[in-house]
């Protein structure tokens, strides 16, 4: 992993940097064959004996505070007590310290232990489009999915699930592609009335793409922005929002990682979700209130959140994190935004 800070000095806390008026930030490449420096990582075959943080589960490594017989996690501050072997191991010389005291970028093998079952590497691949969105917007998402899908590695397993008011899961394994939807409550409280799962088998909802290639073009072609009858259902519920598409984002993608963790290990390790995103979430749980709105956070009802700043975050994102970083799930999100 390369990471390269956008100025040369750090500030030493936030006042600082405020006061600076400098854009700070650092870009991340987490697979690069090498560091910043240009140097290419430290191996061993020990992966296995490095310490992890009993609050966040971060790895020990040499950004961490070390001392006799305890280490401090620089990503959530906790003390962790060493092993009597893991304090051994440390107390070498500078000449015998493992990988992850020689370098902050290593690579290190974990042993094969007899009587496991193979790691399950099938790649799976799941698109959120947001279908509160122009015709010119689902154009857009339809031609970048479409090339996305020549990319794919054999083998890949790929899902189309969609979220206006409600959310929809595609079933492309049949004759023709087939879309069954579950409902967005105005109040709820962060979950749906029926588990995804329940909704549609986690197989029909993921197919090969070996296989299904055309079937899944073919329902992305069917992706269609919310009806003038959705809109109109929705946007009863309150007055003078009927030109306004209600987008349910957080419920959706709460939802959608839920569903997923039923099945990893057994069907997949990775998954990765591409969210596209037309506007800012103004419906349910998850909703940004902009400034001179009059949407209330906790309910259903439609704010109007165009053309205005919104906040940098709000609990209930941030409390999604939180849930999925202790989550077994291993997952990467990207949300693109026009």
């Amino acid at each position: 992993m390369a990471v390269r800070p956008s100025l040369a000095y750090f500030p030493s806390d936030a006042t600082l940097l405020d006061s600076s008026g400098l854009p700070w930030g650092v870009a991340v490449t987490p697979f690069s064959p090498i560091d910043e420096r240009g140097s290419p990582p430290v191996t061993g075959e020990e992966g296995h004996l490095i310490p992890r943080c009993s609050s966040c589960f971060g790895y020990f490594s040499t950004h961490c505070s070390l001392h006799r017989w305890s280490w401090t996690c620089p990503i959530c501050s906790e003390d962790n007590d060493l092993s009597a072997d893991a304090a051994a191991r440390y107390a070498r010389d500078g000449s015998h310290d493992p990988p992850e005291l020689r370098s902050a970028f290593v690579d290190l093998l974990l042993p094969d232990e007899e009587g496991d079952a193979a790691a399950v590497t099938t790649p799976v691949y799941v698109a959120a489009v947001d279908l509160s969105s122009s015709e010119e917007f689902l154009e857009l998402v339809k031609s970048a999915l479409l090339a996305a899908l020549e990319a794919l590695s054999p083998g890949s397993l790929f899902g189309i699930l969609t979220y206006s008011s409600k959310i929809g899961l595609y079933d492309v394994q049949g004759p023709i592609p087939i879309v069954k939807n579950v409902f967005i409550p105005p109040d709820s409280d962060g979950t749906i009335l029926v588990d995804l799962k329940d909704v549609m088998p986690f197989h029909s909802f993921l197919a090969p793409v070996d296989t299904c290639k055309d079937s899944i073009a073919q329902a992305l072609e069917t992706l269609k922005p919310v009806s003038s009858w959705d809109m109109a259902a929705t946007a009863s519920q309150v007055q003078d929002h009927a030109s306004h598409h209600t987008r349910g984002f957080g419920v959706a993608l709460d939802a959608l990682v839920n569903y997923l963790s039923v099945e990893y290990e057994t069907t997949f390790e990775l998954a990765r979700i591409f969210v596209f995103l037309s506007g800012p979430p103004n419906y349910g749980p998850g909703q940004l209130d902009a400034p001179g709105s009059h949407g209330d956070h906790n309910t259903g009802k439609v704010v109007d959140s165009e053309h205005t700043q919104l906040p940098e975050q709000t609990i209930f994102y941030k409390n999604l994190v939180c849930v999925w970083t202790f989550s077994p799930l291993q997952m990467s999100t990207q949300i693109l935004i026009p």
